[in-house]
């Protein structure tokens, strides 16, 4: 299965997602592999090594300058990295000069999809064009989100764009929005996902996760004493567990066309709000929905556009010659 993590807006927890969701998948006995996209190298980077350390990273493999073996950094028996660095910055002007053919990563992916069981791509904060190979190739497409109003912004154009992908390019393909830095002590995030979002995006054919990412400095922890993602840490704790869930949410969905409802009992709000909800504004609240519902539904055209413009260029870079 081929899953590409996707957002243009930075600081959702891609990385963090990509990372963790794989090695709870590798725990499972799946064979798994992280293909990182992104010019920060940061895949590489969770497990402890330093992306300019590597003799081979990903765009050496698609200049045809080393081997597919070469290339692949293998983290246990089960989890491999195909790792990425900052000539990734360059992808677009290596397609446009000649230097790379764009057909080579969809083919590198494919090709990938043969040996692993899983295939989990990393992408950077941009509609790039390797944000477009990703979403005309992946079976599954997860985008992470922050749930404030500001960072709606951002979800509806990759939303936008990915059902771009998913009409012309990619019929296949799922669209799966993930709750990411939910603070379950803030009332308001249960209310812009449950109240502004949720409703929106499932009328779009968007499946948003009952599980979340809570937000917390366990992760960041995790990377930094012990090398790993939080879900192969040695201190239990149960932000692993929450990764766990959301992956088995995502294959039920994926597989099985199981969604999890949410009902009375299974609010995002699992503890006591840090606000007194007895002076709190209701037409605060609501006036901060209704902020994000017009954000979500009154994006400029121009936008748009442009998405239709990464979409045909994408359709006109289909042309054969690979190195696999």
């Amino acid at each position: 299965m081929k899953i590409g993590v996707v957002n243009n807006k930075g600081g959702v927890l891609k990385t963090t997602l990509s990372t963790n969701l794989a090695a709870s998948l590798a725990r499972d006995n799946k064979k798994v592999i992280i293909v990182d996209l992104d010019g920060q190298g940061n895949v590489i980077a969770t497990f402890g090594k330093r992306p300019d350390d590597l003799e081979y990273a990903i765009i050496d493999f698609l200049k045809g300058e080393c081997s597919l073996e070469q290339v692949i950094v293998r983290v246990s028996d089960n989890l491999f990295i195909i790792p990425g660095n900052d000539e990734l910055n360059y992808f677009d002007f290596m397609v446009n000069s000649g230097q790379i053919n764009q057909s080579n990563l969809k083919m590198l992916i494919n090709k990938l999809n043969e040996i692993y069981d899983y295939v989990i791509i990393d992408t950077p904060p941009a509609m790039s064009v390797v944000v477009a190979t990703t979403l005309s190739v992946v079976d599954v497409s997860l985008v992470p989100f922050e749930p404030d109003q500001y960072a709606t912004l951002g979800l509806k154009r990759i939303i936008n764009a990915a059902k771009e992908f998913q009409k012309k390019n990619n019929p296949e393909m799922k669209i799966i929005a993930i709750p990411t830095k939910v603070n379950t002590r803030v009332t308001i995030h249960n209310d812009i996902i449950e109240h502004a979002l949720r409703p929106k995006l499932k009328v779009q054919g968007v499946y948003v996760t009952s599980n979340f990412i809570s937000s917390t400095t366990k992760s960041t922890a995790s990377v930094g004493y012990e090398r790993v993602p939080i879900v192969m840490s040695s201190f239990k704790s149960k932000y692993q567990d929450e990764y766990h869930n959301l992956k088995q949410e995502i294959l039920d969905y994926v597989l099985y066309n199981k969604e999890k409802s949410l009902n009375s009992s299974e609010t995002i709000v699992k503890q006591e709000p840090i606000i007194n909800t007895n002076m709190v504004n209701t037409n605060n609240i609501n006036t901060i929905i209704y902020s994000s519902e017009n954000i979500i539904n009154n994006m400029e055209s121009k936008e748009e556009q442009q998405t239709n413009i990464n979409i045909d260029n994408n359709k006109d870079s289909n042309s054969n010659g690979g190195i696999l």
